[in-house]
């Protein structure tokens, strides 16, 4: 009963809706790390030129991973905060929490990092008394009438840019079956739609996102 409800309250600080299992294993030679399966359709991403095409592409595996707790963990190192009891995490990427955020940095703006990802109100993640990366081992669930999306330009400046993605949704109450498109449908009347919107900002170091969604 503790798990679970820690769980629901991981997914809630960062605006879920349904919860599933935890879930976690050390990864093997025969056996690619949860990071290494999170794949990126090139059709999927904006079209923009293809230096933000693989921003896009790389802060989508790193924020899928964090939206649906696929990490790879050790259930015996554990600590304790706040009466919660966090997991360490043992991706190589993230010897450290200070290394997470760091790797955060190179897709998200500082901003974006500190006030979503790895605020205060955002509980899912902890920094161990050693210093390591430690989480609570849950993720969130699917949208399961996500059907694909479309993407446009929404702005475009020197410091400043941003496209807008337009979801669709299965409207017939049963979960979409089919493979994700990335044009408008001829038959619009199926669907719902939802629109995102993506903001870029030009650092010193390069194009950060500002924002950033899942559409799923």
């Amino acid at each position: 009963m503790k798990k679970k409800l820690l769980t629901l309250l991981a997914m809630a600080a960062i605006g879920a809706a349904l919860v599933t299992g935890c879930g976690g294993t050390e990864p093997t030679p025969e056996e690619p790390s949860v990071a290494e399966s999170i794949v990126v359709d090139d059709a999927s991403l904006p079209p923009m030129d293809e230096e933000i095409q693989q921003l896009y592409a790389d802060a989508y595996k790193i924020y899928n991973q964090i939206s649906f707790g696929k990490f790879d963990y050790d259930e015996e190192t554990t600590f304790e905060k706040d009466g919660f009891e966090y997991f360490k995490i043992t991706d190589s990427r993230f010897k450290t929490y200070d290394d997470f955020r760091t790797f955060l940095l190179q897709y998200f703006t500082e901003q974006f990092v500190d006030n979503n990802i790895l605020s205060p109100d955002n509980i899912m993640f902890a920094k161990g008394e050693d210093g390591g990366l430690y989480y609570l081992g849950g993720g969130r669930g699917t949208n399961i009438f996500y059907a694909g999306h479309t993407f446009a330009m929404d702005r475009e400046g020197e410091e400043e840019m941003g496209f807008k993605a337009t979801a669709y949704y299965t409207n017939s109450g049963t979960a979409y079956e089919g493979e994700p498109f990335y044009e408008a449908p001829a038959d619009p009347e199926n669907y719902t739609t939802q629109d995102f919107l993506f903001v870029l900002w030009k650092e010193e170091a390069g194009w950060r996102f500002n924002t950033f969604h899942l559409f799923y």
